[in-house]
C-alpha cells in the first residue's frame, strides 16, 4: 500500500520548490520533496510545505537517526560514544593478527637460511605497519599537519641530524648515551604497545573487554581532551592485560639489549603506526616536496657521501652498536645475501630496513585514505539513516492518519534524513578544497564561516564561505550543517579506497625493486629511490585517470573526521558554564 502510494505521488503535479541547477559549491538535494496539489495552482502553499520541511528541530536530528556522529558534529558537539572508530573494528583486529602473525612467522628457523626469505618479511610487516598508521588516523583528534614550510625543511634538519649521530660515532666512540635511548625507548615501547592493545584486547576479550571498573580519581590527576578534569575513570579487565603486557613486552627486548630482533620490530613497527596516526602532510604539494626532498636526501648520504666524506654516512649510523634501539626492522643475515661489497654492512648480523623508508612513503599513503574519505558515499549510513526516519515518523503518525497522510510524513521524513547525510558528505568535499576550485563561487560570509576558516587556515576560507551560501539555498534547516562541519569518516572508507590502494601496491613494487638492486649490487640501497617514484607515479596516474588532477592540487587536509577540535570542545564547555550561570542566577 505504502509503495502504491508512493508511486502515485510521484506521478503527480509537483508543486513546491525544486532545487535548481546549483553552484558545485553548495549541498545539492539529492531527494526532492513532493507535494500533492491542485494541477492549476497551489504554488504559495507547497512552497511552505518545502521549506517547513527542509527545516528541522533538534529533535528532528535525533529521530533521522544521523550515524557516526554526524548530527552532533552539525550542533558543534561531541559525536556520541557509537561513532565508527577503526580501531575498534573487525578491520582493525585483522590487520594486528596479520602483523603478529608475520613477527611470529620470523622466528622460524629454517627461514634464516632460506634465500629472499627476508623479502616477503620485510615487506609484509612495512604494509602492516603503513595499513594500521593510517587506518588509526582516520578519527584521531590530536593529528599534526605538516606544512608546505616544514615540507620543505625537512631534508635539511634530517641530514643535521644524521650528521651529528655519524660525528658522535666516529669522534666520541667512547661516548656512551644508550643509557638515556634505553630508558627512552622503553617508554616509547610501552606506550605504543598499551595504545595499540587496549582496543584489540576489547574487541576480542568478550565480557573482559566491557569497561566495569570505576574509581574515582583525584582532582586533576587525569584530563580529557577538552582539558576537563576526569572524576571517575571506567577501565575494561582486558585494559589491565593490556599495560601488564606492554611493560612486559618492553622490558623483555630491553633486557635482550635489542638483539632479539622479534620484540626490536615489535616496538618499531607499532612506534611508526603512531607516527602516522598523529602526523602528516596538509595537501598533496606538501607531500611531493617532502618525498621528493627526502629522496635527494636519501640518495646523498648513501650514494653521495662516501665521495664527499670519504665514509657512507648512512650505513654508518644505520649499523653502530653505539646508538642501537628500535629504529629499523630487523631480520637475520640470510647466507650470501644482502650487502656484503660494505665492511660495516658485511658484519652487521642483520638485514634491515629503516623505519624511514615506511614511514616517509606511509605519510603518502595516509594522506590518500584521508582523500578517500573525504570522497567517501556512505550509502549504508543514508539508507539507515531514511530507514530510522521512516520509522519515527510512522510511531508520531496519529492512528487514524489516512493513507495519503501516511505516504506524505514517511517519504518526507526519509527525504530529509537521506539528504542531510548527504549534504554532511558534500560539505565536507567542500571543506577540503583551498580555494583554488571554489573560489569563484558563491561570496561573503558571515561569522561563523570566518571563526571555521580561522579554524581549518586561512587557505579553506573560499571554500568555506561558498559552501556556506550554497547550504542556506536548501532551507534554514541547512545552516546548522555550518562551515564548521566535518563529516565523520565511515566504514565505507574501506571499500572506497581509490588511491590509497594503488599507492600501497606501489610501494610493495618500489620496496621489493630496491631489494633486487641490493642483492644484484651486494650494495646498500637507498630504498627511497625506487618508492617515491612508484607511489607518487600512483597518485598521479590515479588521478589522471579520473579526471581528478586538479582536485587533487587543491585537496587541503583536515585536522580530523567528524571530531571536535580543541576549540570546538572549549567552545561547548563555555556555552555550557554560561547557561548554568544564567540558570542559577
Amino acid at each position: 500500500m505504502l509503495a502504491s502510494q508512493l508511486l502515485a505521488r510521484s506521478q503527480r503535479p509537483i508543486v513546491g520548490r525544486v532545487c535548481p541547477a546549483a553552484p558545485r559549491a553548495a549541498p545539492q538535494r539529492r531527494c526532492f520533496r513532493v507535494t500533492a496539489g491542485a494541477a492549476t495552482g497551489g504554488k504559495e502553499e507547497g512552497s511552505k510545505s518545502t521549506v517547513a520541511i527542509a527545516s528541522a528541530t533538534s529533535s528532528d536530528e535525533e529521530a533521522l537517526g544521523l550515524t557516526g556522529g554526524a548530527g552532533a558534529a552539525a550542533a558543534g558537539a561531541q559525536p556520541a560514544d557509537n561513532a565508527w572508530r577503526w580501531e575498534e573494528s573487525e578491520d582493525a583486529v585483522k590487520a594486528y593478527g596479520a602483523l603478529a602473525a608475520l613477527l611470529v612467522l620470523g622466528t622460524v628457523t629454517p627461514l634464516h637460511s632460506t634465500q629472499l626469505a627476508d623479502l616477503p618479511y620485510f615487506i609484509g610487516l612495512a604494509v602492516c605497519t603503513i595499513y594500521i598508521g593510517a587506518h588509526r588516523g582516520l578519527t584521531t583528534r590530536q593529528r599534526q599537519q605538516i606544512t608546505l614550510k616544514e615540507g620543505i625543511l625537512a631534508p635539511v634538519l634530517a641530514s643535521a641530524s644524521l650528521f651529528g649521530f655519524y660525528l658522535l660515532i666516529k669522534y666520541l666512540p667512547d661516548f656512551n648515551p644508550q643509557i638515556f635511548l634505553n630508558a627512552y625507548f622503553w617508554m616509547l615501547g610501552s606506550f605504543a604497545i598499551g595504545g595499540a592493545a587496549v582496543p584489540v584486547l576489547r574487541q576480542v576479550g568478550g565480557p573482559l573487554g566491557e569497561k566495569s571498573i570505576k574509581f574515582g580519581v583525584p582532582e586533576g590527576l587525569l584530563l580529557d581532551e577538552a582539558g576537563n578534569s576526569i572524576r571517575q575513570a571506567e577501565l575494561a579487565p582486558t585494559d589491565i592485560m593490556s599495560v601488564a603486557l606492554a611493560l612486559g613486552l618492553s622490558s623483555a627486548e630491553l633486557a635482550s639489549g635489542h638483539s632479539n630482533f622479534t620484540l626490536n620490530n615489535l616496538i618499531a613497527t607499532l612506534v611508526a603506526t603512531d607516527i602516522l596516526q598523529l602526523i602528516g602532510p596538509r595537501s598533496f604539494r606538501t607531500a611531493g616536496l617532502l618525498l621528493l626532498g627526502l629522496l635527494v636526501y636519501d640518495v646523498f648520504w648513501v650514494f653521495g657521501s662516501p665521495k664527499v666524506i670519504g665514509d657512507n654516512v648512512m650505513l654508518t649510523v644505520a649499523t653502530s652498536d653505539v646508538i642501537s634501539g628500535p629504529t629499523r626492522i630487523l631480520f637475520p643475515r640470510i647466507p650470501g645475501g644482502g650487502s656484503t661489497a660494505e665492511a660495516a654492512a658485511a658484519a652487521f648480523p642483520f638485514s634491515l630496513l629503516g623505519l624511514g623508508d615506511i614511514a616517509v612513503p606511509g605519510l603518502l599513503a595516509c594522506l590518500t585514505l584521508r582523500y578517500d574519505a573525504s570522497r567517501s558515499v556512505d550509502m549504508k549510513a543514508r539508507a539507515v539513516a531514511a530507514a530510522e526516519a521512516i520509522t519515527s515518523a510512522l510511531a508520531s503518525l496519529d492512528p487514524k492518519a489516512t493513507s495519503r497522510q501516511v505516504a506524505d510524513a514517511t517519504a518526507d521524513a526519509a527525504c530529509n534524513a537521506y539528504d542531510r547525510i548527504a549534504d554532511q558528505e558534500a560539505l565536507q568535499r567542500e571543506q577540503s578544497l583551498d580555494g583554488t576550485n571554489a573560489g569563484s563561487v558563491g561570496g561573503g560570509g558571515d561569522g561563523e564561516s570566518a571563526a571555521a576558516a580561522n579554524r581549518l587556515g586561512a587557505s579553506l576560507v573560499r571554500g568555506v564561505s561558498a559552501a556556506a551560501s550554497g547550504a542556506s539555498a536548501l532551507g534554514a534547516g541547512r545552516n546548522s550543517l555550518g562551515a564548521s562541519t566535518r563529516a565523520a569518516a565511515q566504514q565505507a572508507v574501506l571499500y572506497q579506497r581509490t588511491y590509497f590502494t594503488p599507492v600501497m601496491v606501489s610501494y610493495v613494487f618500489g620496496l621489493a625493486l630496491a631489494f633486487v638492486a641490493n642483492d644484484i649490487t651486494k650494495l646498500g640501497q637507498p630504498a627511497l629511490l625506487y618508492i617515491v617514484p612508484s607511489t607518487l607515479g600512483a597518485v598521479l596516474l590515479t588521478a589522471l585517470t579520473r579526471g581528478e588532477v586538479g582536485r587533487l592540487w587543491s585537496y587541503t587536509d583536515v585536522p580530523s573526521f567528524g571530531l571536535p577540535s580543541r576549540e570546538d570542545l572549549n567552545g561547548e564547555e563555555d556555552k555550557k558554564k554560561e547557561k548554568e550561570a544564567a540558570d542559577n542566577n
